[in-house]
C-alpha cells in the first residue's frame, strides 16, 4: 500500500510569518500535534507543541500572563519550527514511511510533491492501513495456523481454503515465530467453518486459534 492512499488530505497549515500565539491557537482547535508551516504551497517547515515550550517561559520565570501573551504575540512561526522536517511522498510504501516514523521518533509526516505540501500522514491513518491490510475493513473470521517453511505446506494449505469454498480477505506471516514453524494468519468472510478446521487438521495443519473479529 502506498501513502497517498491513506494520508490525510485536507491539511491545516500556517504561514512562516505568522505569530506562535496563532500557531499555538490552531494546534488546540484541531487537536494536532504537528502543523506544517507553508510557504506559497510549499512546506518549509513543522512547528509542534514542544517547540512553542522551548520559546515560552515557564511559569517560575514568567513575571505574568502578559509578558507570555507578548511573547507568543510578538514571535514568528519561523523563529521556532523545525525546518527542513522528515517528509514523504504520495508514492512512498507505508512500509517506508512506517521506518521514518520509527527511525525518527516521530508521529506524523508531511506529504510533498515536488516540495509541494499535498497531505499529511499521521499515525493514525497508519492503524487504519493497518486494520484494512489485517482484515479487509470488515467483519470476518481469524484464523492463526502454524506450518512449517516449505511452500508445499503453504499450498497445501490454500488448497484446502479452496476446497471448502472460503472468501479469503487477508493473509499475513510471522516467520521468526520458531525455528521449525511460522505462524500464518487468514481472515475469510465466513462464520460457520468447522468443517474447514476439521480439513486443516487432517491435512496436518496446526490451527491455533478462531476468532471472530468484529
Amino acid at each position: 500500500m502506498f501513502v497517498k492512499q491513506w494520508m490525510g488530505r485536507d491539511v491545516v497549515s500556517i504561514a512562516p510569518n505568522e505569530s506562535i500565539a496563532v500557531a499555538e491557537k490552531i494546534l488546540k482547535d484541531h487537536k494536532i500535534r504537528r502543523l506544517p508551516v507553508v510557504d506559497a504551497g510549499v512546506l518549509v517547515g513543522v512547528i509542534s507543541p514542544r517547540d512553542l515550550e522551548k520559546v515560552m517561559p515557564s511559569i517560575l520565570d514568567a513575571e505574568g500572563v502578559s509578558e507570555e501573551q507578548f511573547i507568543a504575540a510578538n514571535t514568528e512561526v519561523r523563529t521556532v519550527m523545525t525546518s527542513s522536517p522528515i517528509t514523504v511522498e504520495p508514492d512512498d510504501t507505508l512500509v517506508e514511511a512506517v521506518r521514518k516514523m520509527r527511525l525518527n521518533k516521530i508521529d506524523g509526516l508531511p506529504v510533498v510533491e515536488e516540495m509541494k505540501l499535498v497531505g499529511i500522514l499521521s499515525i493514525t491513518d497508519i492503524l487504519d492501513a493497518f486494520l484494512e491490510i489485517m482484515t479487509g475493513g470488515q467483519a470476518a473470521t481469524r484464523i492463526d495456523m502454524k506450518i512449517d517453511h516449505s511452500s508445499e505446506t503453504f499450498y497445501k494449505m490454500i488448497k484446502v481454503f479452496q476446497k471448502q469454498h472460503k472468501e479469503i480477505l487477508s493473509i499475513s506471516q510471522h516467520y521468526g515465530f520458531s525455528a521449525e514453524q511460522h505462524m500464518v494468519t487468514i481472515h475469510i468472510k465466513e462464520n460457520d467453518n468447522d468443517d474447514l478446521v476439521d480439513a486443516l487438521w487432517k491435512n496436518e495443519i496446526t490451527v491455533e486459534r478462531v476468532s471472530q473479529v468484529p
